[in-house]
């Protein structure tokens, strides 16, 4: 029991308390908040809400909640722990069915969250509003980025006009560090959050993260990324390329502004997440200044 507490805890980016504990036989996961607590019950909100989604690989569910505890000083939830391929295990284990059948699901859940949003304006100034925070919070921390001010400045130039785009419920935060492929053909997904902007544009942006960019595998070995990006390649969503399509001003910003919240939760001595961050945000910029 320790050592699968250890295991998902070492395996968790949310910053949470977890602990996995037997209960009639089925074992549980119990995850304690003590930070963020509103945001953090909007989130699980949203997880217990989510509706089940059919597809010709997996279907496609959340993890349900079993109990939720909200006080002003901490949030505990509790939900079944399960076994499942996730993380960056889905990368470099996974074979090319499981990518195949990953594609196939991930662009229906796409598709499917499209089709159910409503195309409405975002206004420019809440994007700049957001870079202008995000640049106080990197203080103290420019030194780590040397090209990082000459990004933002050349992304602000770019934040020209309003976003048009189709906006509803989405995951949030849609990494490969957030789902699990189970035996049982599901795709379950967990660590819902909260964002400003709530569109599927965000979850399709997370995605490139993750498929793109090789955030869930950055820090593994080698051969082990080698296998990753492989598997992302076969696993990529054909539904991105729409997306870029029809949307290129909107995915260029959520984008950018998805990579560049990354960089004030970087930690000084993280050589290998501030190495991926800086190439990342050249190759990002690239596709804005052509």
């Amino acid at each position: 029991m320790i050592d699968i507490t250890q295991k998902i805890q070492a395996a968790s980016h949310s910053g949470a308390t977890l602990q996995v504990f037997q209960s009639d036989g089925n074992y549980f996961v119990r995850k304690k908040i003590n930070a963020a607590i509103e945001k953090n019950h909007s989130a699980i909100q949203k997880q217990s809400y989510f509706k089940p989604i059919k597809t010709p690989s997996y279907n496609i569910i959340a993890i349900p909640v079993t109990d939720i505890i909200h006080s002003p000083n901490e949030l505990s939830i509790t939900m079944p722990y399960i076994e499942g391929l996730g993380g960056e295990q889905v990368a470099y284990k996974g074979s090319k069915v499981v990518a195949r059948n990953l594609k196939t699901a991930l662009d229906f859940y796409l598709i499917k969250s499209v089709t159910a949003s409503e195309d409405q304006c975002y206004p420019v100034k809440n994007v700049i509003d957001k870079i202008e925070q995000i640049s106080t919070n990197l203080t103290g921390k420019w030194h780590i980025f040397p090209d990082l001010k000459s990004h933002i400045m050349d992304f602000k130039q770019y934040c020209r006009n309003d976003l048009v785009m189709p906006m509803g419920e989405c995951h949030g935060d849609l990494t490969l560090s957030n789902l699990k492929v189970t035996e049982e053909n599901e795709l379950v997904l967990f660590d819902f959050l909260t964002c400003e902007i709530n569109s599927p544009l965000q979850d399709a942006a997370k995605l490139i993260q993750d498929f793109e960019y090789g955030w869930s595998f950055r820090k593994e070995k080698t051969s082990v990324r080698i296998k990753g990006e492989i598997f992302c390649e076969h696993a990529m969503p054909s539904f991105l390329k729409t997306l870029n399509r029809l949307f290129y001003y909107e995915m260029r910003i959520i984008e950018t502004l998805t990579i560049l919240r990354i960089a004030p939760y970087i930690q000084e001595q993280d050589n290998v997440t501030i190495d991926w961050f800086n190439n990342v945000m050249i190759k990002t910029m690239r596709k804005i200044k052509g």
